[in-house]
């Protein structure tokens, strides 16, 4: 598998946040604007979905049958087995339809969640990053932002990297993991407007950042230092996301979106909103667990 080919042919409105879970060997993914959580057991093929009552902008490994998750009403737990939600914490409102929501969110190596928030419909810059922990402590970083993705970490956990997508740029901070602080904002990559706008992104166990370019329909591996190794091309335009996961997290799999595309758009890119998977030849880092 040396191209990226589909792997499941649903076709997200926008297809988002894919995480490995080890020990099920399945992935999980989430669909924003259709609200719904999808898990794929690829050795398998045994596919399940759940419904979820409002957009859910992404996920994180929980204790074992729970999902956490970032919603329009805040962060949240998702059990698995009955479909529930429990707010953990909502620093944009009161458990309400906020119009701020969470998007882009990942766990970090010390089991804390770090997830930004965004206008929606609107995208204008009032947006925040947020540390959240596991007892429903938060605390604010950055404000400003218009769409918040790409967080990742270094293997060392020693740098947090950050995009406000309309910068077309990925930031780095230096991050202390046992105080939970970013400090020393520099910018990693200048993506350029030409080359589409960063979205998801993830580190592979050598340090590379692997980023996905929306609209370009690329997947970009970028060094340390921040030069361009490789670029990957994927299938159709709208590439939102990536994650590793397979049995030796050696598979790249990529999610897409279909947002706005009228009947003559999806004619045009028929392979937008679906899930693909690579094999890249470098492996990834195994996703810790939120409170553990």
């Amino acid at each position: 598998m040396t191209e990226a080919v589909c792997i499941d042919e649903t076709r997200c409105l926008l297809g988002e946040s894919p995480i490995w879970s080890p020990d099920e060997q399945a992935l999980y993914w989430v669909d924003i604007q259709n609200a719904m959580i999808y898990r794929l057991h690829p050795e398998s093929g045994e596919r399940r979905n759940w419904p979820v009552e409002t957009e859910i902008g992404s996920i994180g490994l929980g204790p074992a049958g729970k999902l956490v998750c970032g919603l329009r009403m805040g962060l949240a737990w998702f059990d698995l087995q009955t479909g529930e939600i429990e707010i953990i914490a909502d620093p944009e409102g009161d458990k309400q339809w906020n119009t701020i929501r969470l998007n882009d969110g990942k766990v970090d190596r010390a089991g804390r969640y770090w997830c930004g928030s965004m206008e929606d419909p609107g995208h204008g810059p009032k947006g925040t990053l947020y540390r959240f922990d596991a007892d429903g402590n938060w605390k604010a970083f950055l404000t400003g932002i218009n769409v918040p993705n790409a967080i990742c970490w270094s293997p060392d956990s020693s740098i947090m990297y950050f995009a406000n997508t309309h910068e077309d740029r990925i930031r780095a901070y230096d991050f202390d993991l046992d105080a939970g602080e970013i400090s020393n904002e520099r910018t990693f990559v200048d993506v350029g407007k030409e080359t589409g706008h960063p979205d998801g992104a993830t580190v592979d166990a050598e340090g590379y950042v692997w980023s996905a370019q929306i609209f370009a329909g690329q997947i970009r591996r970028y060094a340390p230092d921040g030069t361009l190794d490789r670029i990957i091309e994927i299938p159709t335009s709208r590439v939102t996301c990536c994650a590793f996961g397979g049995p030796s997290l050696d598979i790249l799999y990529i999610t897409t979106a279909s947002m706005g595309m009228d009947r003559d758009a999806l004619a045009a890119d028929p392979m937008a909103g679906k899930l693909f998977a690579i094999d890249v030849g470098v492996t990834g880092i195994a996703e810790p667990v939120f409170g553990g």
